[in-house]
Parts: structure tokens; C-alpha cells; sequence
């Protein structure tokens, strides 16, 4: 209130320096909501489990978000703004050697911030149906006809397959690091498509 003074702290600074910072809870719900959704699936989590490792009541959780739907819109935001980026960028771009060798560029750097939350989207069906998912499914349509063209034979398709795909499981199943064996992912990629 006006007027009252703050209390002084107990302990020393360099005691209060060592206490427990409390973590955003927006944000821990998020990491939460990562792991468990990598682990059990989307729909295999339940509101409860995401608020309870956390020490928090569900109420909690709906101050921050609207529901589940919502925590995966926050899971996946990073990677549908990249998604967007990507496509914009795309938009501006003849498809020349060097244009390809962007997209793939950003495509590689977009999987290897966060591959969890690619296979999230990738792999459970939850997830692709969902309003998120099918924003981030539509931005893979729209990556996958800027490398085909606009009148793509078969071939075109199986390049393009063949070189997203060679990406992904590089990063995905490989067991590479991805910072040291970049230039050989992405040179095989852009080989693939220009073969």
C-alpha cells in the first residue's frame, strides 16, 4: 500500500543470488507440453499431466492458454513463424542453383532448431489434424511445389521427395551433428535435385 515500506530481505546477496529462480510458467507449460507430447503423443496427454510435473492446478494452465489446442499452437509457434519466413522468402525467388540452395539452407536450419517438433507434426496424426497442423502441413505443400515447379513430372516429385526427405532423416535418425556435417546434408540434398 501507499506509504508502507518493502520489507528487507533475509540473508545475504550473495544467499538470495543462490535461491531458485521461479521459472515463466507460460513457458515451462510449453517445454512441458514438448516433452510430453514427444513422449505419449498429443492426444495421449492429458491437461492434468501437463499441469501436475509441474506443480500447477489445470486452472492455471487455462490462465495462460485456452486448452490443449492451444498449448500445441505454442509448442509449434516457433516453427510456423519459421515456416512462414521461409514461404515469403520462397515468394521472392526465381528458382535458380543459388535459390534452391537457400531454401534448403533455411529448410535444413528450420529442422534443426527443433526436430521434435517436426516429427510431432510429421508423425502424429493429432497433431496434422489440428488447426496448427494444418497450417504447418499447407507451408510443407507450399516448400514442396517451389521445388518442383509448376509443372512437375514424376521425376521432379521424386527429386523433391527424395532431397526434403534426405534432410530430415539426416537430422532425424543419422545421429550426426547437424552444425558439423551441414554443408554435406545440404550439398547432397541440392545434388539430389539437380542430378
Amino acid at each position: 500500500m501507499a506509504g508502507e515500506q518493502a520489507l528487507p530481505s533475509t540473508g545475504s546477496a550473495s544467499e538470495r543470488a543462490c535461491e531458485p529462480v521461479q521459472p515463466d510458467t507460460h513457458d515451462s507449460i510449453l517445454q512441458r507440453a514438448r516433452d510430453l507430447f514427444a513422449r505419449q503423443g498429443y492426444r495421449g496427454t492429458s491437461i492434468r499431466q501437463l499441469t501436475s510435473g509441474l506443480g500447477l492446478t489445470p486452472a492455471a494452465l487455462y490462465y495462460h492458454f485456452t486448452g490443449k489446442e492451444d498449448v500445441l499452437a505454442g509448442v509449434l509457434a516457433p516453427m510456423e513463424r519459421d515456416g512462414e519466413t521461409i514461404i515469403a522468402r520462397m515468394a521472392q525467388l526465381e528458382p535458380t542453383p543459388e535459390a534452391l540452395r537457400e531454401v534448403l539452407d533455411r529448410y535444413f536450419d528450420l529442422l534443426a532448431r527443433d526436430i521434435v517438433a517436426f516429427r510431432l507434426v510429421a508423425d502424429d496424426v493429432d497433431v496434422q489434424q489440428s488447426a496448427v497442423g494444418q497450417r504447418l502441413r499447407a507451408q510443407a505443400r507450399d516448400l514442396f511445389a517451389w521445388l518442383t515447379g509448376s509443372a512437375p513430372e514424376v521425376e521432379d516429385r521424386i527429386r523433391a521427395a527424395a532431397a526434403v526427405g534426405t534432410i530430415r532423416l539426416s537430422l532425424e535418425q543419422s545421429g550426426v551433428e547437424p552444425d558439423a556435417h551441414r554443408d554435406a546434408i545440404i550439398g547432397r540434398a541440392l545434388q539430389i535435385m539437380t542430378d
